[in-house]
């Protein structure tokens, strides 16, 4: 389909005096109405032609692809038949939000001559669904906004770079309903597990869980965001598609997933700045002041501050491993007596709490010694990411569903960690292959009659 079309600017200026000033921002005022106008005119012309080859008594070789449709009497069967007669418009104008601005047209209707379905053909041949009202570029700019802030800032940034003014709810609505697979078939080495609650729907509690894959050359890689699931199922889905177990889990020493971490990895790594935290709070449960819960901490902290080197990677001397094992050995023993005083003295939540979590304090040092490869002691790597979730989650309107949640969760650590499967994705769902071209001819001036 090759069609041209014609359109007059006039342009009036006052005394034939203007600034620069002047003219660009009228020139932006109209372009926004060029814009819609223009594109509804493509979008006609378009209809025009698959109406008309449709009607026509054209073969199938030209009517390839064009009025595919049920039989009427029979549900999920193809009708073989395709000659068709027009068969008038829709009453309402069908509107479709593009990324620079909204565009409204009226569907054009052909029946088939032999089963009689009344069918609009221009929709499916623009790829809509029955009742889509946004381009996907569009929602690929919505949502990439709302992946890098907050909601009320996404929307403030689009309506300023885009100049389409899209709701809150509304961009909402689009982001929660975007599905982003889980890349679980990436296998790690090192994996970080973390979770937080969130608000659901009828004043219930949420819990969304994500788990990382921690990496030298890529830095972080999402692995998957899940709500509503326990992390027995995490970790059982985890197993299938990794196919093998990982080196090193970096958790906060939550039981839920410390107790299926095995099916993932070989060792798991509780984060250092939580067992000050938890110990804390436990030593608070069992009644002790302030002052001695803040030495013991301190006590628990400098047994556990062994150091390593800062580079990512570094094979130990055979001599330095025995010497390291040795105070390996020597923390543990003294989280052990640690851990017995607490009991003799009574302290029976902050004696258990030690005890379950001494094994997993050091196993980032043990993978050193095996490997050479340094691995985190703290979970706020895995924190930092958690956080930006919760932004989303957290401070706006709406109550989550676990679904909602879950596709939120995805979005983000996918746009923020995992750009080349953002740019993957929406190339596949903007479906972009040159089909239409669009050009200039002439812009000519003309003095006013």
């Amino acid at each position: 389909m090759k069609r041209v079309i014609e359109m007059a600017v006039e342009v009036n200026i006052a005394e034939d005096r203007s600034s620069a000033n002047e003219i660009f921002s009228a020139m932006g005022l109209v372009l926004q109405s060029i814009y819609e106008q223009l594109t509804a005119q493509v979008l006609e012309a378009y209809q025009q032609q698959i109406v008309s080859i449709l009607c026509s008594p054209s073969g199938l070789r030209a009517k390839k692809g064009l009025g595919l449709h049920d039989h009427k009497s029979h549900e999920g069967q193809r009708c073989r038949c395709r000659r068709f007669k027009r068969a008038g418009y829709w009453q309402r104008e069908r509107r479709l939000r593009g990324e620079r601005g909204d565009v409204s047209f009226t569907v054009a209707m052909v029946q088939c001559c032999g089963c009689g379905r009344r069918l609009a053909p221009v929709l499916a041949a623009l790829e809509l669904q029955p009742r889509q009202t946004h381009t996907e570029v569009l929602l690929g700019k919505v949502v990439e906004a709302i992946a890098d802030t907050s909601y009320r800032r996404s929307i403030d940034q689009l309506n300023v770079l885009a100049e389409v003014p899209v709701a809150k709810s509304t961009a909402h609505r689009w982001a929660a309903s975007v599905e982003m697979p889980n890349g679980l078939m990436e296998k790690g080495d090192i994996l970080g597990a973390d979770g937080t609650g969130f608000k659901k729907r009828f004043g219930n509690r949420g819990m969304v869980r994500l788990v990382l894959k921690l990496g030298t050359e890529k830095g972080l890689e999402p692995l998957g965001v899940w709500a509503g699931t326990s992390w027995e199922q995490i970790a059982e889905e985890l197993a299938d598609a990794q196919k093998g177990q990982g080196r090193l889990l970096l958790s906060d020493g939550e039981r839920g997933f410390d107790h299926w971490a095995g099916k993932v990895v070989q060792r798991a790594q509780r984060g250092h700045w939580h067992l000050a935290r938890d110990l804390n709070h436990n030593l608070w449960k069992d009644g002790v002041a302030r002052k001695d819960r803040k030495k013991q901490c301190k006590q628990t902290s400098d047994l556990l501050a062994i150091e390593i080197p800062e580079e990512d990677f570094e094979f130990v001397a055979e001599a330095e491993k025995n010497d390291m094992r040795n105070q390996i050995r020597k923390a543990e023993n003294e989280l052990q007596k640690l851990s017995e005083s607490f009991a003799a003295r009574g302290y029976q939540n902050a004696s258990t709490y030690l005890r379950r979590a001494r094994d997993q304090l050091l196993s980032h040092l043990r993978l050193w010694l095996d490997t050479g490869i340094i691995a985190p002691h703290t979970t706020s790597i895995v924190e930092n990411i958690i956080r930006e979730l919760v932004r989303r989650l957290k401070k706006i309107g709406w109550n989550w569903s676990d679904a909602g949640a879950t596709r939120m969760g995805r979005i983000v650590m996918i746009r923020r960690y995992d750009p080349d499967a953002w740019i993957r994705f929406w190339n596949e769902r903007i479906n972009l292959r040159g089909r239409c071209h669009i050009r200039l001819l002439h812009c000519k001036l003309r003095n006013a009659a």
